[in-house]
């Protein structure tokens, strides 16, 4: 029984992550029984592989709609309701037309810093050109 003799100080600090794991478990626990609590905190679980295209929402009524973005007309704020697109990258685009005139095809956009291969990917379907 050696193994089993512990120091002042490891058997406290034993104590400490068993008290530990015990209150992250029932918070967990409480949240999944009670999911009007901060639900916030609460993550959805979505598969990587899979890229999905909702709707843009109307800027009017919030409802949504299938509809593209003018990206050579477009506002920040049109802008801003791409999904990965946030007010930053929204004005560096507008900054980017503003410098160099309207985008002549879509693959210009990757000109613009934070905008690369993958998130071209995933706003592309969202724009077109008039």
């Amino acid at each position: 029984m050696q193994f089993l003799n512990f120091t002042p100080q490891e058997i406290k600090a034993l104590i400490f992550l068993l008290i530990a794991l015990l209150v992250g478990s029932g918070i967990t626990l409480y949240k999944r029984s009670h999911p009007q609590f901060a639900p916030e905190l609460m993550r959805e679980k979505s598969p990587q592989t899979t890229v999905y295209s909702p709707p843009l929402s109307d800027s009017l009524g919030g409802e949504s709609v299938n509809k593209k973005i003018n990206l050579n007309q477009a506002t920040s704020e049109e802008l801003e309701v791409i999904p990965g697109l946030g007010p930053i990258l929204s004005q560096k685009i507008i900054a980017y037309r503003e410098a160099h005139g309207p985008f002549r095809k879509l693959d210009d956009l990757m000109q613009i810093s934070g905008i690369g291969p993958k998130k071209f990917e995933q706003i592309k379907d969202y724009l077109i050109l008039e």
